[in-house]
């Protein structure tokens, strides 16, 4: 059974989660986890640590707003991939924040990126795990992303309305269709 466990600035496994964040994540989509405790701090964005028993398993990071919860990053260890561990991170998801709107971004799909295969296989874990395609993008520090949803009805308004809660380090996210 995965569990959650907040991260703090206290946070007895902090090495790990830096270590994954640097791996997971290119240049571009890094934040620091620091960062993201700093993030934590001010409400509206949880910062996650992942177990299975004592086994650190990954972490993710949820923004809420209103109806929402906008999944921020999910990033499994690299020795736990392919365990489903992505999956039951989408359970706990869903069981965390029940009666909310789930919604993730992605890079889009690319046929000239260096991670073109890394990026089919993301969207397909998305898909097999209940999200669907909104018709909406947008681009956020140079890379463009495509927005999924869980639900059947993707409140748009409502999820640019949470997108402008977003700056880091004076960036807000540029949408386009």
């Amino acid at each position: 059974m995965l569990r959650s466990v907040p991260i703090t600035e206290n946070f007895t496994d902090i090495a790990k989660v830096e270590a994954l964040a640097a791996e997971a994540f290119p240049p571009a989509e890094y934040l620091a986890p620091s960062r993201m405790i700093e993030m934590a701090k001010s409400g509206g964005f949880d910062f996650w640590a992942l177990y299975d028993g004592d086994i650190f398993v990954g972490f993710m990071t949820v923004m809420t707003y209103k109806s929402l919860a906008y999944l921020f990053f999910l990033a499994v260890d690299k020795t736990q991939r392919s365990k489903g561990y992505g999956t039951k991170a989408i359970e706990l998801l869903r069981v965390l924040y029940p009666d909310r709107q789930h919604i993730v971004d992605m890079e889009m799909p690319d046929e000239n990126a260096q991670n073109k295969l890394q990026r089919e296989k993301r969207r397909r874990f998305y898909m097999r795990n209940g999200y669907k395609v909104t018709g909406q993008y947008l681009s956020y520090l140079g890379v463009n992303y495509e927005v999924l949803c869980a639900d059947d009805r993707f409140d748009f308004e409502l999820f640019r309305e949470l997108m402008k809660q977003i700056k880091v380090d004076g960036f807000a996210p540029v949408y386009f269709r």
